[in-house]
């Protein structure tokens, strides 16, 4: 009985990830609340997370703000993107239910996919924000390869993030167990599939000596928007194989 409640065992282990789950979840949530920065929230999310699944956390409200406040600018900027992107097609939606006019259903169906893929694209923006350093416009084109070359795994993804907006719809008793796990837990098996992506694409492994060493400069790797492209076409013929190789895509 008192290996079961040692500070080694699976169950401690497991209950100890479960709070930090849950500090992590409650800190995005309190500051997303000025919704400019959401952008930057989603980003230290994501970074505490890669941390988390490589075994390399260590003061969970400490790495998080210090990622807030080194990707603040940056992600604040692809948020806005982002948004104005999404409001756009909230107004589509709202043009089709709200207008009373006829559309054709092919191309209802055509924006319907858009959407989607915008979706799973924007799903890959913080994470990258939180791993590498690029450029804006670097990320947001990285972000929408990346999800094209491991499209089945990018629709996991998106289920995952879509469950606790269909729990909530189904029951608005399951409001405390999201506000406690609804962001960071969706977060965190989106950080597992798309671990070995990031893991592919970065341009060598490296020892990660401190929370300083932990970002990838990406600048001055050669050809990286070449691989991947070359990465994307690889997907139109093998999409669940394109980033298995072992010439993967580097940003």
């Amino acid at each position: 009985m008192g290996k079961l409640f040692s500070l080694d065992s699976p169950v401690m282990r497991f209950l100890s990830r479960m709070a930090d789950i849950m500090i992590l979840n409650i800190l995005v949530l309190i500051t997303c609340i000025p919704v400019i920065t959401i952008g930057a929230s989603f980003t230290a999310m994501h970074y505490v997370l890669i941390k988390m699944i490589r075994n390399e956390e260590s003061y969970i409200v400490k790495m998080y703000f210090k990622s807030f406040k080194e990707n603040f600018i940056q992600a604040t900027i692809l948020w806005i993107i982002i948004l104005l992107a999404g409001l756009v097609f909230v107004g589509d939606y709202y043009v089709f239910v709200k207008s009373g006019q006829e559309f054709s259903l092919v191309f209802m169906l055509a924006v319907l996919v858009i959407d989607i893929l915008f979706m799973m694209t924007a799903m890959y923006v913080f994470p990258l924000q939180a791993r590498f350093y690029n450029s804006i416009g670097r990320t947001l084109k990285n972000s929408f390869l990346i999800m094209i070359a491991n499209f089945p795994r990018s629709i996991l993804m998106l289920i995952l993030y879509l469950l606790p907006v269909a729990l909530l719809l189904l029951s608005p008793m399951a409001t405390p167990f999201l506000i406690m796990f609804g962001v960071a837990a969706p977060g965190l098996g989106a950080a597992y599939l798309y671990r070995k992506i990031f893991s592919k694409i970065e341009p060598e492994p490296e020892e990660v000596t401190s929370d300083m060493d932990f970002k990838v400069d990406m600048e001055g790797v050669e050809t990286e928007e070449d691989a991947v492209d070359e990465a994307a076409d690889e997907a139109s013929d093998e999409p669940s194989e394109a980033v298995e190789s072992e010439d993967d895509p580097v940003i």
